[in-house]
């Protein structure tokens, strides 16, 4: 673990703990509109297929397989959706709450270390500037080091995603603990 790394630590915890927990909600929301979703598409193919048999057999078993092939895409389409909306609703909850923490007064001593912690990477004579979020931003001889807020937070939840989406919402839902990995 490099100094940025220890510097970055207790901001990390917070960022993971509080977007962990609306990750929590807004992921409880929208299970439920998506099993919603997908009753209703799942009801609908279900009428599309009893209109096809009155029909006849042969026109029945090409209006079934089209009529399911259609609610499953629908319900793939709404799920996608789904997700993407409590992606985007976790990405805007968390920059929120880090943009709150870089203005509370506590503060200071964050925005220390973590000027700190770009000196020591980029150097003593790194140039320092404040983003518009209460973060930082550091360069020096062609490098760059974005210690946004909103960074944080971005990363943060995009890390939630892949690991989610490495491991399915569930599995990725029991995990309340931030942890630390390995380099």
């Amino acid at each position: 673990m490099n100094h940025l790394d220890s510097a970055l630590a207790p901001v990390r915890a917070a960022l993971l703990v509080r977007a962990h927990a609306e990750a929590d909600q807004i992921r409880e929301r929208s299970e439920v509109d998506a099993r919603d979703a997908v009753a209703a598409a799942t009801l609908e193919a279900d009428q599309i297929r009893e209109r096809g048999r009155a029909e006849g057999e042969a026109q029945a078993a090409a209006a079934v397989a089209d009529a399911g092939r259609q609610a499953r895409q629908q319900a793939r389409t709404l799920v996608l959706g789904a997700r993407r909306e409590v992606y985007e609703r976790l990405r805007d909850a968390a920059r929120r709450a880090v943009t709150r923490m870089g203005a509370e007064p506590g503060f200071a001593p964050v925005r220390q270390r973590m000027v700190a912690a770009v000196r020591a990477t980029l150097g003593a004579d790194a140039q320092i500037t404040d983003t518009p979020d209460g973060g930082i931003a550091g360069a020096a001889a062609g490098r760059r080091i974005d210690m946004s807020l909103t960074g944080f937070a971005d990363r943060a939840v995009e890390a939630v995603a892949g690991r989610q989406a490495k491991t399915g919402p569930q599995e990725a839902a029991d995990r309340r603990t931030p942890r630390e990995e390995e380099p």
